[in-house]
């Protein structure tokens, strides 16, 4: 007999224990892996006889697999860009940041922006907000932007005089210039506000932004992440997914959401149809390693910048202020024509409004417009009962992000009080309602991307302090698993390729030094990745594997 190729596997996985997701054989003990799919499940010995002289056979000594992390919003680019930038995540105190842009401005040219990410005055131990005048005194020199892990930038003063900011200057729609007494600003700049001096820093040369997102997907494959999806992207940035695709530099699957409407006030109203125009349609157009997924666009800002659409006050403030970036009228007719041109639209809507009047809007074109769609609300904080309504009756699914609950949640109690904290993220309200939820990080968003984390806060409802976010909305392990892996697939059009261990799909997985399923609920966020397998082939392994 003459056979094209060989027909044994590349490599069976065996000793384990295996969690598929895939409904027929939610469990099992082998998976064999053959040109990148997965061809057989079961147990050790059916798996184990199907090996050829070629075939990899790994025992894994009794560890757990599961399917490849899918973080399906996740700036990649943004955060691989951000491991290039001075870190902030882990300053305690003003002072403490004010000497890292001291020690980056005595390395850096005069008059050359200095840029850092992931600072949280929650953190601090001067219990305050940073200002102009703190970074003034670390240089005068150079113009400099530090980035907040959510929606919110501070800058020195060389940076506001180069944006022109001035006491004089009416804050941006959607954003908001904090203002000494004097009416001066104080360097700290909120959601739409950012742009003022953001745009001016120099694009990065897309061989910076194919190595760091090389360096980003590297980073991610150890934590078990096999596929991202980067949302609210130009074209130039879109042109660096597919050099480094071309270039054999693109570690993780990635499908990519296109800039639209909420993000650049430069950008005019004709600028935005005609992108949505000439790239129409392309939903789910590309290959199993690179491709598009739709128009992403954005109504508000943050909580803890306090530049969500609410519909009551933030603690400490007077009166409602006006961040919506699209008035409801507005809303609707970039919906039709987005959803009418073929796109799938994903939205952020982070205020209790916002988040109403998008499910609203969704509903009203699906009602004139309907067809099969992947429309979603990005970060879904505050629900209605109207808007809860509007998404299951319509399938709107809701992307949000579990490590939030993590790393932020003990600062709502600051922003919008008990109340509204109690409603947070209601994943197991929206489940209950049948509406798809998507699970994600949201970096560089938040202070890391570690799956486990997000997982930890979805099963158990608790920030780093220990305290309890809205208890009622937890779910179980395997709901929160599907939430990371098989739902992202859904929204972007890859359920018939990926997200569970199937016969048939791509053989993205990781295995772990410990079972999630079974092993105690504090030690869900301690999990750490043993082996990521992406495509059948082994792409990262854990120093000391073999070994344990």
């Amino acid at each position: 007999m003459l056979l094209a190729r060989d027909l044994a596997p590349d490599l069976i996985l065996y000793n384990a224990t295996i969690y598929t997701l895939y409904q027929p054989l939610p469990r099992c003990h082998a998976v064999a892996c053959k040109d990148g799919r997965v061809v057989a499940l079961g147990s050790d010995e059916a798996v184990l006889a199907l090996a050829g002289s070629t075939t990899l056979q790994i025992d894994l000594k009794g560890r757990s697999v599961i399917p490849g992390i899918n973080d399906a919003h996740n700036h990649m680019l943004e955060m691989g860009l951000k491991l290039k930038r001075i870190g902030l995540d882990d300053c305690t105190s003003i002072a403490e940041l004010i000497e890292r842009v001291r020690a980056a401005a005595a390395i850096t040219p005069a008059g050359e922006w200095i840029v850092g990410e992931g600072w949280n005055e929650s953190l601090f131990q001067e219990g305050r907000l940073p200002s102009r005048h703190d970074l003034d005194q670390a240089t005068t020199e150079h113009p400099v932007l530090l980035k907040r892990f959510f929606n919110m930038d501070v800058v020195n003063s060389r940076a506001l005089a180069l944006a022109g900011v001035t006491a004089a200057m009416p804050d941006p729609s959607g954003g908001k210039i904090e203002r000494e007494p004097d009416g001066s600003p104080t360097g700290i700049l909120r959601a739409a506000a950012k742009e003022l001096c953001r745009r001016l820093i120099p694009r990065p040369t897309q061989a910076e932004c194919v190595e760091a997102l090389a360096v980003a997907g590297q980073a991610y494959l150890s934590y078990g992440i096999t596929s991202i999806l980067d949302p609210g992207l130009q074209p130039w940035e879109i042109q660096a997914y597919l050099a480094a695709r071309r270039a054999g530099r693109l570690p993780v699957r990635a499908c990519l959401l296109v800039s639209w409407h909420g993000f650049r006030e430069s950008e005019t109203r004709a600028e935005l149809d005609g992108r949505a125009a000439a790239l129409g349609g392309l939903s789910g157009l590309g290959d199993e390693w690179l491709r598009i997924g739709g128009l992403k666009m954005a109504i508000d800002g943050g909580t803890t910048s306090h530049t969500a659409w609410m519909f009551q006050p933030f603690l400490g403030e007077d009166r409602v202020y006006n961040y919506n970036r699209l008035d409801p009228k507005e809303l609707h007719e970039f919906f039709t024509r987005g959803h009418t041109l073929g796109w799938d639209i994903g939205i952020h809507a982070i205020g209790d409004r916002a988040h109403h009047e998008a499910a609203r809007a969704f509903a009203e074109v699906l009602s004139a417009h309907p067809r099969e769609h992947r429309h979603n609300l990005i970060h879904g904080y505050f629900a209605t009962e109207e808007s809860l309504q509007h998404m299951a009756r319509h399938g709107l699914a809701v992307v949000i992000q579990p490590t939030f609950i993590y790393y932020e949640g003990d600062d709502l109690f600051r922003d919008v009080g008990p109340e509204l904290a109690a409603r947070y993220k209601p994943m197991r309200t929206y489940l209950d309602h049948g509406i798809r939820v998507v699970a994600t990080s949201d970096v560089p968003s938040t202070v890391h991307f570690n799956p486990f984390i997000g997982l930890y806060s979805l099963v158990t409802r608790k920030s780093w302090k220990g305290t309890l976010i809205a208890p009622d909305q937890a779910v179980s392990r395997e709901e929160a698993l599907y939430a990371y892996t098989v739902a992202g697939a859904w929204l972007t059009r890859e359920e018939h390729l990926k997200g569970p261990l199937a016969p048939g799909f791509l053989a993205d997985m990781a295995v772990l030094d410990r079972d999630y399923f079974t092993c105690p609920a504090e030690e869900i966020k301690q999990i750490q990745v043993e082996m990521t397998i992406l495509g059948g082939n082994i792409v990262y392994m854990r120093d000391g594997f073999s070994e344990r």
